[in-house]
């Protein structure tokens, strides 16, 4: 049986939509299942490890890391490791990390952001370029979109707008929130869910000529449990795998 989505119906009962957790919970850590037309393409995980100083301020470090199995590997081996760092109130980044790996391509990279001045500081630990760019008032990388996009009050048939930093540039990103869904997946349960599109194109996350949902669950966790692509390369997706959703939910029945 394959993971599938159901609309709710009137007759299914009203979707409860909880009020959000408002900070990211230490030690969580989630772990998804990558698919490439169906076929097993590598894994991911993200974890809040966490609090600490930089510069003199309080942080969550959170890290980010993904790759591609041995199948894939052979063709185009993909390593990427990326590191935030959060303000706990704002949730908006102070320090970013990449160190990108894939296939022939490289880049290290650090990046500090000086919200007083307004300005973002980008240094290659490849070749020592450094760059400064101009940031709006508020703003989130590409990790703490995530975990402030979670922390909102979000209701179904909505939109929301964020200013997205990536690839040394800002970039205006609406998130729609499409009508509330079941989604039943294998060996884990059902589960009503809110169901978002990010709409922005960036090298990185999407492609232009593609579209992307992830599906989070509507209680106060927001757990992300799937995410699907369509590209030109054919249906991308990720699913949370089942050792994340039971350390999160813990002896709370998954199933409907």
């Amino acid at each position: 049986m394959a993971d599938r989505q159901e609309p709710v119906h009137p007759g299914d009962g009203e979707v409860v939509v909880e009020a959000p957790d408002r900070q990211p919970r230490l030690g969580e850590r989630l772990a998804f299942d990558g698919r490439w037309l169906g076929i097993p393409v590598g894994r991911a995980w993200i974890e809040v490890k966490e609090l600490v100083e930089i510069d003199g301020r309080p942080a969550y470090h959170i890290e980010a890391y993904g790759e591609t199995n041995d199948v894939l590997s052979t063709f185009y081996p993909i390593r990427d490791t990326l590191h935030t760092y959060l303000d706990p109130d704002t949730l908006r980044p102070l320090r970013f990390e990449k160190d990108q790996r894939e296939g022939r391509y490289r880049a290290h990279e650090v990046v500090t952001f000086d919200h007083g001045k307004r300005l973002a500081t980008y240094t290659s630990l490849l070749n020592g370029s450094v760059k400064e760019i101009t940031l709006p008032e508020a703003f989130h990388d590409l990790i703490g979109a995530l975990y402030w996009f979670r922390a909102q009050p979000i209701a179904p048939d909505s939109q929301l707008t964020m200013s997205l930093y990536t690839d040394e540039k800002i970039y205006e990103t609406q998130v729609v929130i499409k009508p509330p869904m079941l989604l039943e997946l294998l060996k884990r349960g059902t589960f009503p869910c809110l169901v978002v599109e990010p709409k922005a194109s960036f090298k990185g996350l999407l492609v232009k000529r593609g579209r992307i949902w992830a599906y989070m669950t509507a209680d106060r966790h927001r757990i992300p449990l799937m995410v699907q692509a369509t590209t030109p390369w054919g249906r991308m997706s990720a699913v949370i795998d089942e050792t994340s959703l039971g350390a999160i939910l813990g002896g709370r029945d998954q199933g409907s």
